[in-house]
């Protein structure tokens, strides 16, 4: 995430014990918004012991999601801190990384950007096989029918509606 960063120097600053401090930290906060949002799949069938249980069983984008908010959060606390240490620019990137990994975890969280829970998250199929799926096809289909000749009926332009506008019963 910092190309000039080298991990596993002598000199490195900050030391590895913080760094993994900082992957630990943001991996707790994401096991809990999993642990909160997908309760019902996480007590199963099959019945997980704990989160990183669920987790380990996610397919693999599920598993590189989480590792990619992990990342970006991780990332934003290491920025932070190389900024003290006077790396220049260090402190723009990690307002950058901070922006795409609270957006990453709300999105997670099921919560638009000003915190309001919504009623899906935009990786809520990667988690829970059972969760609601958006499509780009449209839920409704209809003929409006004042624009519709009086002949017309829904079957005619493709529609398998059982009624139109202009369908009589009995006829």
């Amino acid at each position: 995430m910092f190309p000039t960063f080298k991990r596993g120097i002598a000199q490195q600053n900050p030391p590895d014990a913080l760094i993994q401090q900082y992957i630990d930290d943001v991996a707790s906060e994401i096991n809990a918004v999993i642990d909160r949002r997908f309760a019902e799949a996480i007590a199963g069938p099959p019945a997980y012991d704990d989160v990183g249980d669920f987790v380990a069983s996610l397919g693999i984008d599920g598993q590189n999601i989480c590792e990619k908010i992990n990342r970006y959060g991780a990332a934003a606390q290491l920025g932070e801190t190389l900024a003290t240490f006077g790396v220049a620019g260090a402190r723009d990137m990690a307002k950058s990384f901070e922006a795409a990994y609270l957006e990453m975890l709300d999105d997670l969280d099921a919560r638009d950007k000003n915190g309001k829970p919504m009623t899906a998250g935009a990786y809520d199929h990667l988690f829970d096989a059972q969760a609601r799926t958006e499509t780009p096809r449209p839920g409704f289909q209809g003929v409006a029918g004042g624009d519709q000749p009086e002949d017309q009926t829904p079957i005619d332009v493709g529609l398998s509606n059982v009624f139109g506008k202009f369908d009589k019963k009995g006829t």
